[in-house]
């Protein structure tokens, strides 16, 4: 076997902490050497299957420990995987996999056969159960996890990450909690990296199951969770569901997915606790920016310090280096980070430059190093000559009575360009006025104002919990 992967990784832990558990949910609770004990059993039953090192799997399966399980199993054979979520449109799911060119459909049900494609029915029971059996030796660090990008238009992206990139991402997750929990399933891929990464650093995953049955601060009470890694969507439910009661001391909440606007830190840290940390990065580098209590009061809008094995550069459209305080087009460059799209020559070519990733998100870094992030280069407004960032709206209109979230977003005019308006929810039926908000961002930003405020019953995602700004400009 290889000197290092994450079978390797729960085998180290195993030894220096028999006890420790690796993973814990309603009716488990698995040490890390028992969950790589189940690894190398399903690792062996695959390979009698017919895995192999370089075999392309498509992966449905739906109960969490299960696939990660499979998932590891994989990975220590050299496989290579893509999830095809059992949420997704078939057609999805075969476009995908075609695209990945899938040799295997690894599933948990007869019916997410695709057609053309072999289908693989894990026995998890045999393979526990079975008879030990040798490992085939494999070049495991090549193994490939093909992450799906969200996206908020067109087709998802292919991300291609080798075990050893992975393990390379994981060292910028390493001391952020002992017992981490985060209520999305492996099937999405900020689901599947959060376990990934609490395995590496020897930590215990609490699996999603965990909290659909009780709410959050119960699960984070009953497992003793200190670190709850949300997106910014699922921070703002916990707040509209919140009832009173404590909340647990040792938890501190992690948002990351997409930028926390509305005043949404300052609100959690009012409502729940002070300990709030938000998290900077794409599928495509992983980690890059995270900030804490010091660092958001300090300055509300940035998103932290660059992070160790992280850098940061900011450039004008030519690729120039411009100097700090500056705003620009921000590059991206870690260790473990993609080297490109697996099929998408194009959008390669267009966001991986010079050993840097450009995901087309603006920015600045200030003379102490701290990032702030504009949005993105295709969000940002021109009014006439006037350059408008979504963000800045969204940051004078966050904390206003009676809004809930918001969103700002262009109104095409060809005599003007962009118009700047804001899309908001209310915190309750009635409560917003909406022109005395519009008067509050006017007297605070003057022409990149927005001109008009939709009230609607909630903002449009995608599966991520990303705000979809083009629906609200369609309309």
């Amino acid at each position: 076997m290889t000197a290092d992967g994450f079978l390797a990784r729960l085998q180290v832990t195993a030894r220096a902490h028999p006890r420790r558990l690796a993973v814990a949910g309603p009716g488990v609770a698995l040490t890390h050497g028992e969950l790589a004990e189940r690894v190398a059993g399903m690792a062996v039953w695959l390979a009698r299957a017919g895995m192999a090192a370089g075999t392309m799997a498509g992966v449905t399966l739906r109960e969490d420990l299960a696939h990660l399980v499979v998932t590891l199993a994989l990975l220590r054979l050299g496989c290579h995987q893509v999830t095809l979520g059992s949420h997704e449109p078939a057609a999805q799911r075969a476009d995908i996999a075609a695209r990945a060119r899938v040799d295997v459909v690894v599933a948990d049900d007869p019916g997410d056969a695709l057609p053309g494609v072999a289908l693989l029915l894990p026995d998890h029971d045999a393979a526990a159960a079975g008879a030990p059996g040798a490992l085939p030796a494999a070049s495991e660090a090549e193994a490939l996890l093909v992450m799906t990008s969200s996206g908020t238009t067109g087709r998802p992206k292919l991300i291609p990450l080798r075990q050893a990139q992975l393990l390379a991402q994981s060292v910028r997750r390493a001391g952020l909690g002992a017992v981490r929990h985060r209520p999305v399933g492996l099937e999405h891929n900020n689901g599947m990296r959060f376990p990934l990464f609490a395995l590496a650093n020897g930590d215990t995953h609490v699996l999603a199951a965990a909290s659909r049955s009780e709410s959050l601060a119960a699960t984070c009470a009953r497992y003793r969770v200190d670190m709850l890694g949300l997106a910014p969507h699922q921070a703002e439910s916990l707040l509209a569901a919140r009832r009173d009661g404590a909340w647990p001391a040792v938890t501190r909440i992690d948002l990351a997915g997409a930028a926390p606007g509305d005043g949404l830190v300052r609100r959690l840290q009012a409502a729940l606790t002070d300990q709030v940390f938000t998290l900077y990065g794409t599928s495509e580098v992983g980690s890059v920016a995270r900030a804490g209590p010091a660092d958001h009061a300090a300055c509300p809008e940035g998103s932290g310090r660059v992070l160790p094995t992280a850098e940061v550069q900011v450039v004008d459209d030519s690729g120039a280096a411009l100097p700090a305080g500056e705003t620009g087009l921000l590059r991206l460059r870690t260790a473990g980070m993609a080297q490109g799209y697996l099929d998408d020559v194009e959008a390669t070519a267009r966001c991986f430059i010079d050993g840097w990733f450009q995901p087309g998100d603006l920015g600045r870094l200030l003379a102490d190093g701290t990032l702030i992030v504009a949005g993105r280069a295709d969000d940002m407004m021109v009014l006439g000559s006037i350059n408008i960032f979504p963000a800045e709206i969204e940051r004078a209109a966050a904390g206003f009575p009676g809004l809930g979230e918001c969103t700002a977003f262009a109104r095409r005019s060809l005599g003007l360009g962009d118009i700047p308006m804001l899309a908001a929810t209310e915190v309750a039926p009635g409560s917003l006025d909406a022109a005395a908000l519009l008067a509050h961002c006017r007297a605070r930003l003057g022409l990149r104002a927005p001109r008009g405020i939709v009230v609607m019953a909630a903002l449009p995602r995608n599966v991520a919990g990303k705000v979809m700004r083009h629906e609200l400009t369609r309309g």
